[in-house]
């Protein structure tokens, strides 16, 4: 239940939330609640990946195509994620998530979530995902057009071709990717 007060809340702060480009980063505060937490009393590993899709919601409509996207009914879909967990976030710890695309092709899109908590890096998470409707993956330059920025393509950072080559050899397990 306190995932659809946050979800609520998230786009109601976007709608008030300053402008940014594209390859702008994205802040976001948030505080650990005790049902955000797991046996061993800190934020559960489940939650990051729930935050994530919380913080790109608010990225979202910072850039300023959230509500375009909606009104379209073009829906962002993870398809991959992977996370490095650093130290953790205790009960009652207010923390930050930054979000931030960091490349995209013709089908995906990847961005990179920090979160920080008194400080100190504490976890980083990678999302690929596509932007789909009527169960169809849109092109991605089609959501680009939503933002009105002229936007060249990041260089695609190391750990993005790193991980897309152990994504194809998830496919067919009998390759090892090489690095």
């Amino acid at each position: 239940m306190n995932l659809y007060f946050r979800l609520l809340m998230t786009l109601i702060k976007s709608m008030f939330a300053p402008k940014i480009g594209l390859l702008d980063e994205s802040r976001l505060r948030y505080r650990v609640w005790p049902f955000d937490c797991d046996i061993n009393l800190h934020l559960t590993n489940a939650r990051y990946f729930a935050l994530c899709d919380l913080s790109r919601i608010y990225y979202m409509g910072q850039v300023g195509v959230l509500f375009r996207l909606i009104k379209r009914k073009w829906l962002p879909v993870a398809q991959a994620q992977e996370i490095s967990y650093f130290k953790p976030i205790n009960p009652f710890q207010p923390f930050t998530v930054t979000t931030r695309f960091i490349y995209w092709d013709d089908k995906y899109w990847y961005t990179e979530h920090k979160f920080f908590a008194a400080g100190q890096l504490r976890a980083v998470v990678q999302v690929r995902g596509v932007f789909v409707h009527s169960r169809k993956v849109l092109p991605f330059r089609d959501v680009l057009a939503l933002t009105g920025e002229s936007v060249d393509v990041p260089t695609k950072p190391v750990t993005v071709e790193y991980w897309q080559r152990l994504i194809e050899s998830k496919k067919d397990p009998g390759v090892i990717p090489t690095p």
